[in-house]
């Protein structure tokens, strides 16, 4: 396969960026003032949804925010926990933690990008999860809800989930410059035991060290019946070491991570699978980043490099069968934004940028290649511009667009080459200070997977793969509307209440399915579905003052195959999820409730299975962080997930979920 040159391609760019940098300078657009009142959630502030730093209430798009003090209080063994209060997510394949696999909107796989510190997280392998990581270092996930390719490229037909890690800055205390923190956890349902050493600082002006080790290991969860869940424990090693230099302006930063976790699990890992094997995870990934700020607003750069390696071991048991597979991904992202004051009336931010990356995997079987997951490679170009227009500082237009080209191979088979262009135009309108709506159509599109063009070999028993070199990329256009309410001073002095809320129908062309044939002496192929639709609402709504808080989050989903006229598989039961608590700011005491009512889904194609009947799941939890300057650094949290020890299983999910789980984790920061 002949590639395209991506020094040549990414070179105009880069020149066209420089050309921006060395314009004449103009005045800085005005900036995002800060509402009054207490901050919620929906008031953090990302970069995921537009590439420049919004609110998550301002953006005109469905974003949600999971910030540093909800991770801390969930006592996370995986993602899951970071995301059940997020409307339009649903995590399958837990309770096995390495088996997870985020669904937003309907879409799972590969159909959502996942991003840590920038790094492209594209393992995908049958039913062996995508998400490895230790979710207690992360500082903030992001949650984009809706096509995004226009940003972010192939695979963002459901959304985006972007992490962060935990910096030095965010450990230090006020005129201090080397710290540590050590921390233990241990939650009962699994006997899990946590420990983790973190050494952070900043030895002279302008640069930030932080080294982290965390180790952990489970056993099985035990069902609301008190059955075990099998092959459900863990043991996991995992680092973190950030070093960050900020000068004059320029940020240079580099963040290295490494995961590994053995346990026994099926092969294919969140299904009841008999196939069981003694299997090793290793995750190790790492980033160049660069930023800088400069000529009056013109420049605004962030710019990553990165490399992840992913590989899976199975000892298959009782055989003798080793199987490897492994995903190496090799990428660069640039992207620059300029700030211009084009009249009194019109600011304009435009981004412009592109984003290069690399995959190749491998497939192994008793040291010979694997049919099931063959060696190949792709090669994905992306070329993106957006321009923010604010116009008398209340109404926001938003047009973008991405060209993306892709290039595959694989051993023995034909290439496979093709080009998308995404489109987006979203807007945004304040009409008060309470009142904000905002409307959007955006399109995005999925390269089929190397797996789903190359596969061949033995699916199940005696039934084979036949790989469909002719697949086309698959497709979506969004159209979505929506209103985001903000009022202060609603109860209390200080309080603020922010909702937001959004009804969207995304058309999907040309989508991805598996089709088995003849049972386990037939074939399973990959083909397009020509036509496909999802349509949904999500609200979104948070209460903070200095004593209270409570929170909403809320989901209905419906999926059809048009082609066919029956409903789509893979579709999440509707959800709500309520929280609320208390604090106690003297004391430093916090404590609170969830509430997570699933509805079941019976709106099924003709020989799928229900999930009938509402479960209404109940979460506690406290958290303590003393007053007193001779405990100073000192933090525990309490919780219990499943209070009342339901036995239930989530839609999408072959597996019974956890009963109940009480949970205790204490550090101290010094």
């Amino acid at each position: 396969m002949k590639h395209r040159n991506p020094t040549v391609t990414a070179l105009g760019v880069a020149l066209a960026l420089a050309a921006a940098q060395a314009a004449p300078p103009v005045s800085q657009a005005r900036a995002e003032e800060p509402r009054a009142g207490s901050v919620t959630a929906l008031d953090a502030i990302s970069v995921t949804a537009t590439r420049t730093e919004k609110s998550a209430l301002e953006a005109p798009a469905s974003i949600s925010v999971v910030g540093r003090e909800a991770i801390e209080r969930a006592q996370p063994q995986a993602l899951d926990d970071l995301l059940k209060g997020v409307p339009g997510v649903q995590m399958t394949g837990g309770p096995r933690n390495s088996a997870e696999q985020p669904t937003i909107r309907g879409f799972s796989d590969e159909r959502v990008v996942v991003r840590t510190d920038g790094v492209r997280k594209n393992f995908q392998s049958g039913h062996r999860g995508r998400t490895f990581l230790e979710p207690s270092l992360l500082k903030q996930v992001d949650v984009l809800r809706g096509p995004s390719s226009m940003l972010y490229g192939s695979g963002a037909l459901g959304g985006v989930i972007n992490m962060e890690t935990i910096d030095a800055a965010d450990l230090l205390a006020p005129g201090q410059t080397v710290g540590a923190e050590a921390s233990a956890g241990y939650q009962t349902n699994n006997d899990m035991r946590r420990g983790s050493v973190t050494v952070f600082g900043a030895p002279i002006e302008g640069v930030d060290l932080l080294v982290n080790g965390v180790r952990s290991s489970s056993g099985n969860y035990l069902d609301g019946s008190g059955n075990d869940i099998p092959f459900s424990g863990d043991s996991v090693r995992s680092g973190l070491a950030k070093a960050e230099l900020s000068r004059d302006g320029h940020e240079l930063g580099l963040s290295l991570q490494t995961y590994r976790n053995a346990h026994e699990i099926p092969t294919a890992a969140n299904t009841n699978g008999a196939v069981i094997a003694d299997r090793t995870t290793r995750e190790d990934s790492g980033s160049l980043r660069y930023g800088f700020e400069g000529a009056e607003g013109l420049i605004d750069l962030a710019a990553v490099g990165y490399v992840n390696d992913t590989e899976i071991r199975e000892l298959v048991q009782g055989t003798g069968r080793h199987d490897m597979t492994e995903l190496d991904t090799v990428g660069l992202d640039v992207a620059n934004t300029s700030r211009l004051m084009l009249s009194d009336a019109v600011d304009l931010a435009l981004t412009v940028g592109f984003e290069i990356y690399e995959d190749s995997q491998t497939g192994r079987r008793n040291d010979a290649p694997r049919a099931q997951y063959p060696n190949a490679e792709q090669l994905t170009q992306g070329y993106f511009a957006q321009a923010e227009f604010t116009l008398w500082e209340d109404l926001t237009l938003t047009p973008g667009l991405r060209f993306d080209t892709y290039d595959q191979e694989a051993t023995g088979q034909a290439d496979a080459s093709d080009d998308q262009l995404s489109k987006k135009l979203a807007a945004s309108w304040r009409l008060n200070d309470a009142l904000m709506l905002f409307g959007s159509y955006s399109e995005a599109f999925r390269a089929p997977s190397l797996t789903e063009l190359y596969v061949s070999g033995i699916h199940f028993v005696r039934n084979r793969f036949v790989p469909n070199p002719n697949l086309r990329p698959e497709s979506a256009k969004n159209k979505e509307l929506g209103a985001a309410l903000s009022f202060d001073e609603v109860l209390l002095e200080g309080d603020a209440l922010r909702i937001k809320g959004a009804a969207f129908r995304n058309d999907v062309d040309d989508l991805i399915e598996s089709t088995v044939t003849g049972g386990a002496f037939g074939t399973t192929t990959n083909a397009n579905v020509p036509e496909a639709r999802i349509t949904g609402a999500e609200l979104e709504a948070a209460y903070e003052s200095d004593r209270y808080f409570a929170g909403l989050a809320a989901t209905r989903l419906r999926g059809d195959d048009l082609t066919d006229d029956e409903p789509l598989a893979d579709i999440p039961e509707d959800l709500v999820s309520l929280n609320g608590g208390l604090r106690w700011p003297q004391l430093g005491l916090v404590t609170g409730w969830r509430a997570s009512l699933y509805f079941g889904q019976d709106r099924l194609p003709t020989a799928a299975e229900p999930i009938a009947g509402r479960k209404v799941i109940h979460d506690l939890f406290v958290s303590y962080e003393p007053n007193d300057p001779d405990l100073d650094g000192l933090r525990v949290d309490f919780a219990v997930d499943n209070v009342f020890d339901k036995d239930f299983q989530r839609y999408g999910s072959a597996l019974r979920e956890a009963g109940r789980n009480v949970k205790a984790a204490a550090r101290f920061r010094f």
